[in-house]
């Protein structure tokens, strides 16, 4: 009988023991679980894009034909307006430059002639004779007269910010010396599209 207690005793804590066992192992196994183990690291690096500028400019059909000052009959003449100074709906200018939608950032314009006003015969209407006005949008006012510059030989920024699927509109007036000995006249119109802000 006491061979049994003491059996039974020791049953008991074996199975003591491996309650005692089992439960350890179950608590390190959820504490493992929801534990960090190991380092964590992190690293980083740039990413970057240039897109690069670019634009397009369409010049209107009657700015293409050319700045037509027509007949001067009396001399001295000033201020003679250019055939299509006041031609468009509303006395509108149809003298224009449109940056074209392809463009991705907005434009300055900047203008210059070759020379005077030349004939023929090397007659020479002054460059600072022929002037101009530029604006962003037209109507019987604008480009104002009251804005007028004179050409030179050097490019002048004259309208700026014209943003992608928008328009210059132009004005351009001649005057002409009383003395002026008769001929046909011409020059050439030289126009640039800069990315706004920057220099001609």
């Amino acid at each position: 009988m006491k061979k049994m207690e003491k059996f039974d005793k020791e049953k008991g804590h074996i199975n003591l023991l491996l309650t005692f066992v089992v439960g350890a192992s179950l608590f390190l196994f959820f504490f493992q679980s929801f534990s960090i183990t190991g380092n964590a690291t992190e690293g980083s690096t740039t990413s970057n894009v240039t897109i690069s500028k670019f634009l397009a400019i369409n010049m209107g059909a009657n700015l293409s034909e050319g700045i037509q000052f027509g007949t001067v009959a009396l001399l001295p003449a000033q201020n003679v307006n250019a055939s299509h100074d006041y031609d468009g709906a509303g006395s509108n200018t149809t003298y224009s430059i449109e940056v074209h939608n392809d463009s991705n950032t907005a434009v300055d314009f900047c203008i210059k002639a070759n020379a005077g006003l030349t004939s023929s015969g090397l007659d020479v209407i002054g460059i600072d004779n022929e002037s101009y006005s530029s604006f962003s949008h037209t109507n019987s006012t604008y480009p104002l007269l009251s804005n007028e510059s004179s050409m030179t030989t050097d490019y002048i920024k004259a309208v700026g910010s014209i943003t992608p699927g928008d328009f210059s509109y132009w004005r351009f007036w001649l005057d002409v010396p009383a003395a002026q000995p008769s001929g046909d006249y011409n020059n050439s119109v030289l126009f640039e599209g800069v990315s706004a802000g920057l220099a001609c």
